[in-house]
């Protein structure tokens, strides 16, 4: 009994400490970088931003980020209610922009932050690779800024 106890206390402890930093700042940029994939692909109607404003709307209060989440969310209501792509990227270019602060900062999301100088805009995405959401005809113009 005294060693299933210890082997529960373990895996607890094991567990907690693996995702002690998966916090909501991951899970904001994980939604982020979801929807510039669907940018990114030329997804046609409304983007889903249900998440993601739920998200926003429930760190809003909280001492950590309040700010990049409460200046975020207006945008991101917007997003997911517009249909016109020029729109979408322009909200989503404003979206990248209020949340660029919390990127590395107790994420584990794996986002980076680009940038695009034909267009001067920066956008949130998963990984390294390039993928422009703002430019279709140039879809791998761009650079890293930080990851």
């Amino acid at each position: 009994m005294k060693v299933l106890i210890t082997g529960l206390f373990l895996s607890i402890a094991v567990s907690g400490s693996l995702f002690a930093h998966a916090g909501k700042e991951t899970f904001v940029l994980e939604e982020v970088a979801r929807i510039h994939t669907e940018l990114f692909e030329g997804k046609t109607g409304t983007i889903d931003t249900k998440k993601l404003v739920g998200l926003l709307k429930e760190e809003a209060d909280r001492k950590k980020d309040t700010s990049a989440f409460k200046q975020a969310l207006p945008f991101a209501e917007k997003l997911g209610k517009v249909t016109d792509e020029e729109q979408k990227r322009e909200l989503f270019y404003r979206l990248s922009s209020e949340l660029e602060p919390i990127v590395g900062h107790h994420d584990q999301s794996g986002v980076s932050i680009f940038y695009c100088p034909m267009v001067k805009k920066k956008w949130i995405a998963k990984g390294k690779e390039i993928h422009n959401p703002y430019l279709s005809n140039m879809k791998n113009c761009g650079q890293i800024l930080h990851d």
